[in-house]
């Protein structure tokens, strides 16, 4: 169904129709995506991604498994991966796998695997991984928690498929906690989004739909304490833009 057919406030405030609301809008999105990410955050969300992935291949030893979730066109996964094919840029062997609900999304990650062969894009759901438990050493993760109908059923089900541990890593927009700097950060969000939306797909909510998710989203805080539930332990953070954009990175504990 088309993203036009569907109702963002109905979807997105509604854990059961929320995932077929957001796979339509990154169907729609898929094409332009790494374009509208750089231009829309003017040239950023390169440093925010190169940083969480410098952490998330600091973390990982030969023969290491990183699963990415909500991977998108795949740029996290192979941008800890290697370019030779078979071992990445310290000459470890690495398994990446991602993982994403979009078809149009991953064609374009299925396109990655010329440069980086090791790169396996899958087809699933982060609230239904198909892994077997304790089978991953690292996650990442760009975005995509707050896309999911239910983040603590997410971050239970990614604490599953981690080692004791294993780490992950996560990069997203955040609802900021001071007030006055949210209502102007979801203005600017809300108006540049649906301008882009219509200009670029012909469709508002293309892009408006950030600010509409951010709206039901959680500060940086409330996400930390998300993520100690779920059994994490959070060892890095580095909050951007007042913390609108936050990565954290989070260790699952033991027990």
């Amino acid at each position: 169904m088309a993203l036009g057919d569907l109702d963002p406030g109905l979807h997105l405030g509604d854990p059961a129709r929320k995932q077929r609301y957001v796979t339509a809008v990154f169907d729609t999105i898929a094409p332009r995506y790494d374009r509208f990410t750089r231009w829309f955050s003017f040239g950023m969300d390169r440093g925010w991604k190169r940083q969480l992935t410098g952490w998330a291949a600091a973390a990982l030893a030969d023969g290491g498994v990183l699963l990415d979730l909500a991977c998108g066109t795949g740029d996290l996964a192979c941008g800890v991966g290697g370019r030779d094919g078979s071992a990445d840029r310290a000459g470890r062997a690495l398994t990446l796998i991602g993982l994403d609900p979009s078809r149009a999304m991953l064609r374009i990650a299925s396109a990655r695997r010329i440069a980086v062969p090791t790169f396996r894009p899958v087809r699933g759901d982060m609230m239904a991984i198909p892994l077997p438990a304790r089978s991953v050493d690292v996650v990442t993760v760009g975005y995509g928690y707050r896309n999911t109908p239910d983040v603590r059923g997410a971050l239970a089900e990614t604490a599953r498929v981690l080692r004791p541990g294993g780490w992950l890593f996560d990069l997203d927009f955040f609802k900021p906690a001071p007030r006055a700097w949210r209502r102007l950060y979801l203005w600017y969000l809300r108006r540049a989004g649906r301008l882009v939306g219509q200009w670029w797909h012909g469709e508002p909510e293309a892009y408006g739909y950030i600010a509409r998710s951010i709206e039901r989203w959680l500060t940086p805080g409330e996400f930390r304490a998300a993520l100690a539930s779920a059994g994490f332990s959070v060892e890095r953070r580095a909050e951007r833009l007042g913390g609108g954009i936050c990565l954290h990175g989070a260790r699952r504990r033991a027990s």
